[in-house]
């Protein structure tokens, strides 16, 4: 069995509470977690991953770190409707947060991931929510309706 760090149970986290709220309302919206996966799925897609940590001393003299998370999710969307709905619906999901899970490998399975609830995850900023506007030239399909997020969160 194999334990995954904080940053990768993170990300996993966020994709499985995204994906789980997706498929609860809508149909035919894929939840990836690479670029690359969000370009070879067929559209909708949100793509969910970790760019970056940033970590800050817990207080003075500790060698405990408080950790925080730049996250970013690109939509994909097929219209400028869909793409403004998506958006809105996630940032109603996230507003509240999401249970933080710590992930491991399946022992009878290592391709399947067991998951364990060990907390919350908090949006500690919302840094940007913006539409990706390539201009008037020949924007491709993948490109035509995006919508990027980025958010720092928090485990708490």
């Amino acid at each position: 069995m194999s334990w995954f760090r904080q940053p990768r149970d993170i990300e996993l986290s966020l994709i499985d509470y995204i994906r789980t709220q997706i498929n609860a309302s809508w149909a035919g919206i894929t939840v990836v977690k690479t670029f690359k996966q969000a370009t070879k799925a067929t559209l909708p897609v949100i793509c969910v991953r970790l760019l970056d940590t940033t970590s800050s001393r817990r207080e003075i003299g500790a060698n405990t770190l408080n950790n925080n998370y730049g996250i970013i999710i690109d939509i994909l969307a097929t219209s400028d409707g869909l793409r403004l709905d998506l958006t809105d619906f996630l940032i109603d999901i996230l507003k509240d947060g999401c249970i933080y899970y710590e992930f491991s490998q399946s022992s009878s399975n290592p391709e399947e991931l067991d998951k364990t609830a060990d907390g919350r995850i908090r949006v500690v900023s919302w840094v940007q929510n913006t539409r990706i506007d390539f201009g008037e030239g020949d924007v491709g399909e993948r490109d035509r309706f995006r919508q990027l997020i980025s958010i720092i969160v928090a485990k708490s």
